[in-house]
């Protein structure tokens, strides 16, 4: 009886000691959430956008992360697409005017500035290296989700090199993205994803259902932004290729069920691969001297960014499987086409684009020469003359526009035009617009009459 009673009091004992330190450990583990929290939550601003999108204008909020005490800050390209004016909020609540220094589509990272002239000290962020993030490390996020200053929300990282296959407006991201279940909401986008040192390892980009946050890799981010500072623009090799996974059925249907691989789908005619001769249906094995495979479309975005991340001009060799024979092709870099297109809106109340590679083949277009038709605004003379959004103008007049400055300049030497004639394709037909301004000022005398 002795012996039972000194076991039961021996297990009390050593239950009420784990308790005791399992409570520690947790009061521990409180106490640096808040501490990482307090110290990160200063260098993330609110930022305020006044966007136009044809004849609308809009409210947009998002967030930012302060990189260096002069006013350089980290925000989204698709929280300032479309600016008008950004406003930045610090944590003293003191309002600056930011200034976009400059933006890359393909990252969704874009570099703010902010000229503090009123005495107030920035704290920059620290940054972290995210090459060296490991899966189920605990993270903060912190931002202004739907407007609420500064929130923080705690997780893990759930994966790394993710893809994201969202609908785009322009070329697909170039993927590869940290996931976490730390929320990022609405209003989130711009801010940190943090580890428990405090330091910087994502930029939060966007969430895509619960528990499902992108962030864009913080080597990633800074390597865009030393870009921006150094030339104001990005230039990213490109080898003008299309591929997919080599899964387990395609080795199988090619005779070779342990083969791997990248599937070529298709070649973009006058670029590099194709100068280089790779063809639709080659299979390459290794980009400079480096194995490359892919099972899925996660797997693609090494090779993607190996490729975007190579000099232009260097040359490079892919080692490639044709007809079930290797062969090594030298291939020159060459530059990643435009992405974002210019935008002009006319005086006459409709707005183009020129025409980027990515356009010519997302809207399935005849030809890369002219302007795309993005706008039209109701009821104006060019709606009534029969102009429509999608259309391509190829002509002013009897004068052809190959490009978007030959269009601005054309329209630049036509003043108070009664009539103005726009040939364009409208898929595989040629039309005619005609734009009659004469029944503008016809309606604009009967105002006046009436007002008198």
């Amino acid at each position: 009886m002795k012996r039972i009673l000194a076991v039961t009091l021996f297990a009390m004992f050593m239950t009420i000691s784990f308790a005791g330190q399992g409570l520690e450990l947790f009061s521990d583990m409180q106490n640096l959430i808040i501490s990482v929290s307090e110290s990160v939550k200063p260098t993330v601003v609110h930022i305020e956008v006044v966007k136009k999108q044809d004849n609308t204008r809009y409210n947009s909020l998002g967030s930012g992360l302060i990189i260096s005490e002069d006013g350089y800050i980290i925000t989204n390209e698709h929280v300032v697409d479309k600016y008008v004016a950004v406003t930045v909020t610090l944590e003293s609540k003191i309002e600056y005017p930011a200034k976009v220094v400059g933006t890359d589509k393909l990252t969704d990272i874009a570099l703010l500035q902010i000229d503090v002239t009123r005495g107030e000290t920035l704290k920059a962020a620290k940054f972290g290296n995210s090459d060296s993030v490991q899966v189920g490390e605990w993270v903060l996020a912190v931002g202004n989700p739907f407007g609420f200053d500064r929130t923080v929300s705690f997780g893990i990282v759930s994966g790394k090199g993710r893809t994201l296959n969202l609908p785009m407006e322009v070329a697909p991201l170039l993927n590869d993205f940290i996931q976490t279940d730390a929320a990022i909401d609405p209003g989130s986008s711009g801010g940190p994803l943090v580890n428990l040192k405090g330091e910087t390892i994502g930029i939060n980009s966007i969430g895509v259902g619960r528990m499902q946050g992108f962030t864009v890799p913080i080597n990633t981010a800074i390597d865009v932004v030393t870009k921006l500072l150094e030339t104001g623009t990005i230039e990213r090799g490109y080898l003008g290729l299309s591929v997919q996974p080599l899964n387990r059925s395609y080795a199988k249907f090619l005779g070779n069920p342990g083969l791997t691989g990248i599937l070529v789908s298709d070649v973009l005619e006058g670029h590099a691969a194709d100068k280089a001769g790779i063809a639709s249906g080659d299979i390459i094995i290794s980009f400079d001297r480096r194995a490359v495979a892919a099972e899925s479309n996660d797997d693609l975005s090494k090779f993607t960014l190996a490729v975007s991340q190579s000099k232009v001009g260097e040359r490079k060799n892919l080692e490639i499987i044709r007809d079930g024979k290797r062969q090594t092709i030298e291939v020159a870099i060459g530059q990643t086409p435009k992405v974002k297109p210019d935008e002009y809106e006319t005086p006459f109340d409709f707005t183009v684009e020129e025409i980027t590679e990515n356009m010519f083949r997302r809207y399935l277009l005849q030809t890369q020469e002219g302007v795309y038709v993005s706008f039209v605004e109701v009821g104006s003379p060019g709606d009534r003359g029969g102009l429509m959004s999608g259309d391509v103008v190829t002509a002013v007049g009897e004068r052809k526009t190959k490009n978007l400055d030959e269009f601005k300049k054309a329209l630049s030497e036509i003043e108070k035009p009664d009539f103005l004639l726009l040939s364009v394709l409208r898929g595989k037909e040629r039309a005619f617009a005609l734009l009659d301004f004469t029944e503008q000022e016809n309606e604009s005398s009967k105002s006046s009459e009436q007002s008198r």
